[in-house]
């Protein structure tokens, strides 16, 4: 397909597919706390996923906590040196939807040798930083993480939940080459963001890509989304993608039926993409 750019190379090396999966599902979502009620249900949804495409899964060290981490390298161990793995840690999840940030650099240490072992890797392929602590200097953070890179436990370093100048702050410590913050066509507040991003060569991970999260955009969005004869979560996905070619979408779903929904985008009518 030739109207919208389905690859995008994160970093020096690490080349996705445009859409990628989140794992946030990976939990029994009450809270984001515990295994999911069906685990093996999810590991098909992500080798349904890898079928169909998808070669960049997003999870956290939060989501369970722990548990998506596990659920999904356990999911890809098949075809883990096909697929780009992103993680993320510095914030402490302690109960059922209660978590707080730690950017303490001994903290952000322990997590990653934690999320290496739970995913099975000598290297996490992206390393995000989940949350910036308001009482310690997002350089100390970052600080650390380059040091782990150095040592070759992270491959590539990024940020989230951030603003620009949180991002600045950190480029004077290392290079930063993703930021994922929410995005989607009813919540355009980091679009902007998104194409500052882009003019750096940083890539722009949109999180709940198809939120409605502006209700009274919604059945504006719902018409159009009519009239091309496509559902509203394809109608952000589309958005998105062709909002800016570094903006890469990790909607997340327990279903099946979700996941082929979404990515169908892609075999959608040339009249429809462009």
């Amino acid at each position: 397909m030739d109207i919208l750019t389905k690859q995008y190379t994160i970093g020096k090396s690490l080349v996705i597919n445009r859409i990628g999966l989140g794992t946030m599902r990976a939990t029994t979502g009450a809270g984001l706390w515990g295994e999911p009620t069906d685990r093996q249900a999810v590991i098909r949804v992500i080798r349904k996923a890898y079928e169909l495409g998808v070669n960049f899964f997003d999870t956290s060290d939060a989501y369970g906590p722990g548990c998506s981490e596990l659920i999904l390298a356990e999911a890809i161990e098949p075809f883990r040196h096909e697929v780009i793995v992103a993680t993320k840690g510095g914030s402490v999840k302690y109960a059922p939807g209660k978590i707080f940030a730690s950017g303490k650099p001994g903290y952000l240490k322990t997590a990653v040798e934690a999320s290496l072992k739970r995913l099975n890797v000598e290297a996490i392929d992206l390393y995000q930083l989940d949350d910036v602590d308001p009482e310690v200097p997002i350089e100390e953070s970052v600080w650390m993480l380059a040091t782990l890179k150095k040592q070759g436990k992270i491959k590539e370093i990024g940020l989230s939940n951030v603003k620009p100048a949180q991002l600045r702050l950190a480029q004077g410590i290392t290079e930063i080459v993703s930021v994922q913050n929410s995005l989607s066509i009813t919540n355009q507040t980091h679009l902007d963001f998104a194409k500052a991003c882009a003019a750096e060569n940083i890539a722009f991970i949109a999180y709940c890509p198809t939120a409605m999260i502006d209700t009274d955009k919604a059945p504006k969005y719902r018409k159009k989304a009519a009239e091309l004869g496509i559902t509203l979560p394809q109608l952000s996905l589309l958005w998105l993608l062709r909002k800016s070619s570094n903006i890469i979408p990790i909607p997340g779903t327990s279903s099946e039926k979700h996941l082929q929904e979404n990515l169908a985008v892609w075999q959608l009518e040339p009249s429809v993409l462009s």
